[in-house]
C-alpha cells in the first residue's frame, strides 16, 4: 500500500492548487487528479447533489487504489466528507476547510476578516458552527457564481479585476480574507491589489498538505524516499444527477 497512488479530486482546475502543495510536501508519492468537470461546479448545486458527485469521485479513486484521497474543494468537504468517511471508514481522507481558525487567532482586537465563499459552503452547517466560534468578527461573502467564472477566464484572469473590486468594496477595513473555495487562489492576487498589498490572505491548501502527511506517517503508508514521485491527471464528463 506504501506504493499506491494518492487521488486528488476538485470539481475543475481548482484543486490544482492542493495539489501542488501537497506535491512539494510529499516529493516520492504519486498522485491522480481527478477533475469533475462534468458536475462543475459544485458551490452552486444542492446538498444532495454535491454529496453524490463527491461520493463518485472518492469511489472512482478508491477503485483506482488510491491509498488516500484528498477532497480539495472546500464545499465537497463542509458537504460531503463525513459521508465519504463513513463509506470508506479504514481509509485516509484529507478535506479541505476555509482557514478560518488561523485566520481569527491572527487578528488584531478590533480587526475583522472577510471569508469569501460558495453558496452551498455558506449554507453548510459545518461552516456556519466554524464562523460561529468567530464573534462576528470573520464576515461571510456568499458568491455562487465566482467559481465558474474563474474557470472560464483562467487565461485572462485580470477580466475579473472589476467583480472583486464589487464584491470588497463594501469590506476596505478588513484586516484579512480567507479564500474558501480552491478555485479563488487563482484571484488571490487581485485581491492583494485590491488592498495595495496591505493584507493577509489565508486558504487552506497548506493545512490539508500538512495533515495528508501527518496521516500517512502516522500510519506508516508514505511513499519510499527513494522513489520519484508524479501525476495522472483525469476528468469527468458525465453528469451526476
Amino acid at each position: 500500500m506504501r506504493e499506491n497512488p494518492i487521488g486528488v479530486f476538485d470539481s475543475g482546475v481548482g484543486g490544482l492548487n492542493v495539489l501542488t502543495k501537497c506535491e512539494r510536501l510529499l516529493p516520492n508519492e504519486r498522485f491522480i487528479y481527478l477533475a469533475d468537470e462534468a458536475n462543475m461546479p459544485y458551490g452552486s448545486k444542492s446538498a444532495a447533489q454535491i454529496k453524490l458527485a463527491a461520493e463518485h469521485c472518492a469511489e472512482t479513486l478508491f477503485s483506482m487504489n488510491c491509498k488516500a484521497v484528498v477532497i480539495a474543494c472546500n464545499t465537497a468537504t463542509v458537504t460531503a466528507i463525513d459521508d465519504i468517511r463513513a463509506l470508506y471508514g479504514s481509509r485516509t481522507v484529507i478535506g479541505l476547510e476555509p482557514a478560518v481558525k488561523p485566520c481569527f487567532r491572527e487578528l488584531g482586537k478590533s480587526g475583522y476578516a472577510v471569508a469569501l465563499v460558495t453558496s452551498a459552503t455558506y449554507r453548510s452547517n459545518k461552516f456556519e458552527r466554524l464562523i460561529a466560534t468567530c464573534g462576528g468578527r470573520v464576515k461571510p461573502i456568499a458568491r455562487p457564481d465566482l467559481a465558474k467564472f474563474i474557470e472560464d477566464n483562467l487565461s485572462d484572469i485580470e477580466k475579473i479585476a472589476p467583480l472583486i473590486h464589487e464584491i470588497f468594496t463594501p469590506y476596505k477595513t478588513a484586516e484579512a480574507v480567507i479564500l474558501g473555495c480552491s478555485h479563488y487562489t487563482y484571484i488571490s492576487k487581485i485581491i492583494s491589489d485590491f488592498y495595495g498589498g496591505k493584507i493577509k490572505i489565508y486558504d487552506g491548501a497548506e493545512g490539508a498538505a500538512q495533515r495528508l502527511r501527518y496521516c500517512l506517517s502516522l500510519s506508516d503508508m508514505l511513499a519510499p524516499a527513494t522513489r520519484p514521485g508524479g501525476v495522472r491527471f483525469y476528468s469527468t464528463f458525465k453528469r451526476i444527477d
